[in-house]
C-alpha cells in the first residue's frame, strides 16, 4: 500500500509531499519515504521536519486541503485524478 509524507523544507518553508510504501510486516517502521518528492523539487535531506507521516492517499489529501496553500501544487496535483 501506498504511504505520503509531508515534509517542510528547511529552509523555503514549502511543503513537499513524499510517497513511500507502508510496512505491513513490520510495526516498529510504519512506512519508507523515497528520496525526492513527487514533484522532485525537494530532497528529504532538505527537511527539517515532517507535517504528517505514513498516511494513505485519502487521509493526505485530507491533511493537505487543511493546510491550503504553504503544499507544493504539483505534488499535490498526483493525489487527484485526472480525466
Amino acid at each position: 500500500m501506498k504511504a505520503y509524507t509531508l515534509k517542510e523544507h528547511n529552509e523555503s518553508g514549502e511543503l513537499h509531499l513524499f510517497e513511500g510504501v507502508m510496512y505491513e510486516e513490520n510495526p516498529q517502521f510504519k512506512c519508507t519515504s523515497n528520496k525526492k518528492s513527487i514533484c522532485k523539487q525537494m530532497s528529504n535531506v532538505d527537511s527539517k521536519r515532517n507535517k504528517f507521516a505514513c498516511k494513505s492517499e485519502d487521509e493526505a489529501r485530507k491533511k493537505i486541503a487543511s493546510i491550503g496553500r504553504k503544499v507544493c501544487g504539483t505534488c499535490v496535483s498526483h493525489l487527484y485524478s485526472t480525466y
